[in-house]
């Protein structure tokens, strides 16, 4: 049993399905078309061959088909919008053929009903997990808040976070603050188009101050129209397998602009649990309201339903795991939040392995806690090793962010950039520096 239907449980569900191996996951939300998944996953090469391993043919080739037109470059700019630096980005290819070109933008949404398409009967919603025990004969029973119960012989927390899995089999490995909030928006396409210019519009920006605050937008576009209809130039294959996909009624995503403004929790001045939809939005262009006129009226435009701020948290190093028939899967194994999209696609690669080796011992008659046990080593504790280069990352950031130090640091960066765009040589390396952004890397 799998708690937490997102990317890396549904993948997981579909995986052990294909392979005939009984599933059944537990969704806290009540139902499919519940919560906000609008942000973007960014999908590499590992990610892709999960879902192309995991998935029925015809469902990879909607997954393609659904991902968003690719960035075309990355830009810096002052937070007067004056362009520091741009480079152009290596194009994903839509068609299905080359699983290893490039990276592929999808929305979480987009995604999650694509993942959630043919395991319907394996999926129970409205289930709220709240502990699981270890049986005498070695299975576990998982309890949720409804006063139900399950059992099956492999409990895999796919929850998030803040996984209440994780508290209960590894409370050593708890997340702790890193001292910033990330904000998120979106904006519809067509407004942001009237005030941007047109490098915003093609490809993944980036906007800095000297008081270490950053802005990343990135423009998704989609084959659909507002309404959910194909678009005209839209045809052949990818025009079928959209509109016979059931999922996209389910699929509230339409073109537009996302942003996210990365801030110190010192300078937010709010606390981001606290504060929802129009109060955040207020917050945040309170935050931008020195900046160019067309960003700060850019933030005023996001759709208050789409407007959410989380603190960046890292789960702390695991050392050691134990045999048992409990492991953990994407964030509730190695918390990195917020992490630009990356981790998509490492939740991805972590469900086809989890689920390469659960289906082996199976065919192999080996226990399944050994098998276990050999993923939480390989997955787990390299997940360990992501989160320490997370942690170094914000705590460069986080110089930036020091009243003194922070102003010429960034006038250094700015300078540096200046330079990069006119020198082939250093323009490569400065622009491999911002891969994370991209959603290549967490550091």
């Amino acid at each position: 049993m799998i708690i937490g239907a997102g990317l890396g449980g549904a993948c997981l569900a579909h995986g052990l399905k294909k392979a005939g191996v009984s599933v059944a996951v537990y969704e806290r939300e009540s139902a499919r078309h519940d919560g906000f998944f609008g942000f973007r996953a960014v999908i590499g090469p590992s990610g892709d061959r999960a879902l192309r391993d995991a998935l029925p043919p015809d469902l990879y080739e909607t997954f393609a088909a659904t991902c968003a037109e690719s960035p075309r470059h990355l830009t810096v700019y002052s937070k007067g919008l004056d362009e520091l630096f741009i480079s152009s980005l290596p194009a994903a290819r839509r068609e299905t053929g080359d699983a290893d070109v490039g990276l592929k933008y999808a929305s979480f949404m987009t995604l999650r009903q694509l993942l959630l398409t043919g395991i319907e009967d394996s999926v129970r919603f409205g289930k709220e997990f709240t502990r699981y025990e270890r049986r005498p004969d070695g299975r576990i029973t998982a309890f949720f808040t409804d006063g139900t119960s399950a059992v099956a012989d492999v409990l895999v927390g796919a929850d998030g976070a803040q996984s209440r899995v994780r508290q209960q089999y590894l409370p050593e490995a708890d997340a702790h603050d890193c001292g910033f909030v990330v904000a998120y928006g979106h904006v519809d396409l067509i407004e942001a188009a009237r005030l941007l210019p047109w490098e915003m519009l093609g490809g993944i920006s980036v906007v800095g101050n000297r008081q270490g605050l950053s802005m990343i937008t990135q423009p998704m576009e989609f084959q659909w129209d507002r309404e959910g209809e194909l678009k005209g130039h839209v045809g052949g294959v990818h025009a079928a397998l959209i509109k016979t996909w059931p999922g996209l009624r389910y699929d509230n995503t339409r073109d537009h602009l996302m942003w996210g403004l990365i801030s110190s929790s010192r300078l937010f001045r709010a606390d981001p649990e606290a504060i929802l939809g129009a109060k955040l939005v207020d917050v945040v262009a309170d935050m931008t309201r020195g900046w160019n006129s067309a960003l700060h009226t850019l933030v005023g435009l996001t759709d208050p339903a789409t407007a959410a701020a989380t603190r960046a948290v890292v789960s702390r190093a695991i050392d050691s795991f134990q045999e048992t028939g409990v492991t953990l899967l994407g964030d509730a194994g190695h918390a990195r939040m917020p992490d630009p999209g990356a981790g998509a696609d490492e939740t991805l690669r972590a469900a086809g392995l989890l689920c390469g080796q659960i289906v082996r011992a199976v065919a192999d008659r080996r226990p399944i806690v050994a098998a276990i046990h050999d993923y939480d080593a390989q997955v787990l504790g390299s997940g360990s090793e992501a989160g320490r280069a997370y942690w170094k990352c914000l705590n460069r950031k986080a110089r930036m962010d020091r009243s003194v130090i922070g102003p010429m640091l960034a006038a250094g960066s700015r300078t540096r950039l200046r330079v990069a765009n006119q020198v082939p040589s250093l323009k490569k390396r400065v622009a491999g520096e911002y891969r994370w952004v991209q959603g290549g890397s967490a550091a």
